[in-house]
């Protein structure tokens, strides 16, 4: 044992100086081989806690950087090589924002016992946030279709179910939603369709609007499109009231005078024209032009069926024209008289004739033409008043001012010369006496 021990002992300070240079060594190849190294791991997803707390104020909040974090970590060579992106977890508190909306984003180490391996700096930690003030609203379902139906079919008034939407979300993004449609292919529908369809939500430009930051109670409705049968009929206009005075309605023109319309057979059945009966012209002094919705004058269960159910009414109006003469006794003719009888007429005092209408009817009248003649059928002979007329008609109307006192008499017979049969009574008489 002493032999042993001596055999140890013998050169050990030789001996203790080459495990100390072969620890060196070793440590020398670990420390080459592992040496410390910088690794960058990217987009590593950034959970967000204690959002409740903003919303609980009556705020909704959308990230605009930072969902998503890159990191570097330093450490050894051997450590970094056993870690992927999926060992590290970024958190950004919501509940500890800046004045500037701003969360800080800190990232560690899943994996246990090494944190105090590895040192990890966030090349960017702040998650940017903006908040708003959380709105409601109601919209209206509107139903767009695609395709034509078949020829001799037209589509009616869609049934919509639910026909409004509740749409809760950021102020801006609600204001930027203008229209909420539902779209329906109806090509070569001979019948009613109903089909259940996801709802589009519409900015002013008709781009989509995304649903991601917005709580909807439906994103489906249910649509009824009734598809009947289709008929032409007339449309009829009428004006209620009158023009001013000293004006005329010359004329109605209409846009249209038929139109398609559909509907169940029955409903069809039963129309025969549509009446547009409320154009107002009263106290009109020109021209004038009103616009009509034709499906307003539809009957219950009959729809419009035509490209557009927009006329247009225009109403011409014109001023009246007025042209006056002052008769004369030899103006007058007198008609159907009798050749027994004598006719004179005196006008007492001025007896004037006005004629009223548009004036290219009477600007140009010739009282003459005209024909200004008394009506004396069935009348025997004494004194009238008459009313003068005119013998031919024309595009006015006639006022007269004035009497016309009309004398009928019996002709006189031509005197026979009596002095001859006098005389001859005469002489037949002395005659006698002789």
């Amino acid at each position: 044992m002493k032999s042993e021990k001596k055999s140890f002992f013998k050169n050990f300070p030789l001996k203790l100086l080459s495990l100390l240079i072969a620890f060196l060594i070793w440590l020398i190849v670990v420390n080459v081989n592992d040496y410390k190294v910088v690794k960058e791991y990217y987009e590593i997803p950034v959970d967000q806690i204690n959002g409740e707390e903003i919303e609980s104020r009556g705020y909704v909040y959308d990230v605009i950087s930072g969902e998503t974090v890159d990191i570097l970590v330093e450490g050894r060579r051997s450590v970094l090589d056993s870690l992927s992106k999926s060992d590290f977890e970024a958190v950004a508190d919501l509940s500890k924002l800046s004045y500037t909306d701003t969360a800080k984003i800190s990232v560690t180490c899943k994996k246990a016992g090494y944190d105090n391996k590895i040192t990890i700096t966030v090349k960017d930690d702040a998650l940017k946030l903006s908040i708003e003030e959380k709105k409601a609203k109601q919209f209206e379902v509107k139903v767009d279709t695609k395709g034509s139906v078949a020829d001799g079919y037209a589509l009616g008034t869609p049934e919509i179910s639910p026909s409004t939407v509740s749409i809760t979300g950021p102020e801006s993004l609600i204001k930027k939603i203008k229209n909420v449609k539902a779209v329906v292919d109806t090509s070569g529908l001979k019948g009613s369709k109903t089909v259940e369809v996801a709802i589009s939500l519409l900015d002013g430009n008709d781009e989509n609007v995304s649903f991601s930051r917005l709580d909807i109670d439906t994103t489906k409705v249910k649509v009824t499109i009734p598809v009947n049968e289709t008929k032409t009929v007339p449309v009829k206009f009428s004006t209620k009231g009158h023009v001013a005075n000293g004006y005329m309605l010359t004329a109605i023109n209409e846009g249209i005078d038929e139109v398609l319309v559909s509907g169940p057979a029955e409903s069809l059945d039963s129309i025969n024209y549509i009446f547009v009966n409320d154009i107002d012209i009263d106290g009109l002094t020109s021209d004038k032009t009103f616009e009509r919705v034709i499906s307003d004058y539809l009957p219950e269960g009959v729809d419009f069926a035509d490209s557009s159910d927009k006329v247009t009414v225009e109403i011409k109006v014109e001023k009246l024209y007025e042209k006056s003469f002052k008769l004369k006794s030899e103006d007058i003719i007198f008609i159907n008289t009798k050749s027994a009888y004598d006719y004179k007429v005196e006008l007492t005092g001025p007896y004037e004739i006005k004629l009223i209408g548009l004036e290219r009817y009477v600007s140009n009248v010739d009282l003459a033409e005209y024909g200004p003649v008394i009506d004396c059928a069935d009348l025997e002979p004494g004194t009238y008043e008459l009313d003068v007329k005119l013998m031919k008609q024309g595009k006015f109307t006639i006022n007269k001012s004035g009497t016309a006192v009309v004398t009928i008499s019996e002709k006189e017979e031509a005197t026979e010369d009596t002095g001859a049969d006098d005389n001859a009574s005469g002489e037949n008489g002395s005659g006698e006496e002789e």
